[in-house]
């Protein structure tokens, strides 16, 4: 027979029980996704998770024990419940764990461990402390069912761990054969045998880039694998090659040979996924190729042609086409070539100055900033634009060395530069607090703003404003011979 039971405790189970399920209903879609912001977010997430688990859970217990008290349960499945819920929980963490890793085997076949427990808990006391349930569903089968699922899905989380061990362990064996492969070969091998060691995963294999980026014969290999079609491509751009005729032309004969083989024999009959992994090692080269001046028409069409015999090739369809606009012909070579030697008399201003801060190459940098075409437009375009970081401070420094016409545009970025970025913002002593004056030069980048300023004023940009704020902040310093030639070169530059 029935307990006898308060209603508001039925109530109150039926609330608790809402409650645990729609914080059941908020945890879930996070699951999968613990893992999907850098470090800083994914252990937020995590942590924010683990908290919600722990809410659900308590929740749980108090709906069980409700039932328990105020329902009517078998005593086995009430001691099951009483050794379930807490064990369950504890599962769930484990589930968290491993899904904060779901690359990797049991992928995310942990969300079962935490995502079923909740309803069937709900379900089995909601039953319990509903007599027209009981008198429908028998108790055996009902608690059998529900427990037993409960104790499967808390179990399978330790067959899972036992899975992502043997996987951790099969990759930490195989790392250390890869080390052993590496250490083993000649520091002067040739490239094939470096190529080898890479595309196995490994997170050390950019160990290997660096050495090969080093290696003194990595061109001529090079160019000898692209002639005998076993170079990979996807590595085109990755060990620091000159981009030779031998290497265009090589390269281009590889890319033609590999998409021979990939064309489908029934379009639209297989997936883009059975061959992005080769497509996209193509695009890669051939966006470095057309960067550095090697036109690739033709195999881009090719690749196309063979990426739209598949189902849904989506974004690298654009991406080739986009390698046939004459605009991408040459515009690493134009716009950040990574060699010095690379640049040309088609290099953008920014492009020779990413070479200005270096004291072996700032000297030609510089001639070479003072030749480029369209080098005011350039500088303009720099200064008005905020997204080019450190480079602006680089040009600012250039700014007097560079020929540049003093127009109106010119004149309003630059001085709002010097303005808002360096003047406003640099430390001003008080007089409790006195700083010598090469401090501020210092402050300031070897005082590289206030020759800027200076060079501006002279060639006729309306800087008063930027005068008088230099002026005080120049008289903020201490006095020395340096500061009273700013003072007076400054003083000379106002307008009469």
């Amino acid at each position: 027979m029935d307990k006898p039971k308060s209603s508001g405790a039925v109530a109150v189970a039926y609330v608790l029980s809402a409650v645990a399920l729609l914080g059941w209903l908020i945890l879930l879609p996070g699951l999968t996704s613990l893992d999907s912001s850098d470090a800083a977010g994914n252990a937020m997430a995590q942590a924010f998770t683990a908290l919600q688990v722990i809410i659900v859970w308590i929740l749980l217990a108090i709906v069980v024990l409700l039932c328990w008290a105020k329902g009517r349960m078998p005593a086995w499945a009430g001691l099951a419940a009483l050794l379930l819920v807490p064990g369950s929980c504890i599962a769930a963490f484990g589930a968290l764990d491993l899904l904060s890793h779901p690359n990797v085997p049991p992928f995310a076949w942990p969300v079962l461990a935490i995502a079923a427990p909740a309803p069937l808990i709900v379900a089995f006391c909601l039953w319990a402390i509903t007599p027209p349930l009981r008198a429908r569903l028998p108790e055996k089968p009902v608690s059998i069912g529900v427990w037993g699922a409960v104790l499967a899905v808390s179990l399978s989380v330790v067959a899972m761990q036992g899975a992502r061990d043997a996987v951790l362990a099969k990759n930490e064996a195989a790392l250390a054969a890869w080390r052993a492969e590496v250490a083993a070969t000649p520091a002067d091998a040739p490239l094939w045998q470096w190529t080898r060691l890479l595309g196995r995963g490994f997170y050390e294999e950019d160990q290997v880039i660096e050495t090969i980026r080093k290696l003194d014969r990595r061109q001529a290999d090079a160019e000898a694998m692209l002639k005998r079609g076993d170079f990979p491509l996807a590595d085109l751009s990755r060990f620091d090659l000159d981009p030779t005729s031998a290497v265009c032309a090589g390269a281009k004969a590889e890319l033609q040979a590999e998409v021979a083989p990939l064309v489908a024999a029934r379009p639209q009959a297989r997936p883009y996924a059975d061959v992005a992994d080769k497509a996209d090692a193509a695009v890669a080269a051939m966006t470095w190729l057309v960067g550095y001046g090697c036109a690739v028409d033709a195999e881009s069409l090719a690749w196309q042609a063979m990426a739209e015999g598949y189902r849904d090739p989506g974004w690298p369809i654009h991406e080739l086409a986009d390698l046939r606009d004459p605009k991408a012909l040459g515009r690493t070579l134009r716009d950040s070539p990574e060699k010095f030697s690379q640049l040309g008399p088609q290099a953008r201003l920014w492009a020779w100055l990413s070479f200005a801060d270096r004291p072996e190459t700032r000297d030609a940098a510089i001639a070479g900033a003072r030749q480029a075409p369209g080098r005011n437009d350039d500088a303009v375009q720099m200064l008005e634009d905020k997204n080019w970081g450190p480079g602006i401070f680089v040009l600012i420094a250039a700014i007097p060395s560079l020929d540049l016409d003093a127009t109106p545009r010119l004149c309003a970025a630059a001085l709002a530069h010097v303005r808002e970025d360096d003047l406003d913002k640099v430390y001003r002593p008080t007089a409790d607090d006195p700083r010598p004056y090469s401090e501020l030069l210092e402050r300031l980048g070897a005082g590289e703003p206030l020759a800027a300023l200076q060079w501006l004023a002279a060639h006729g940009c309306d800087a008063e404003t930027e005068l008088g704020e230099a002026e005080q902040v120049v008289r903020a310093y201490q006095d020395s011979p340096e500061r009273q030639a700013m003072l007076a070169s400054l003083a000379a530059l106002h307008r009469r």
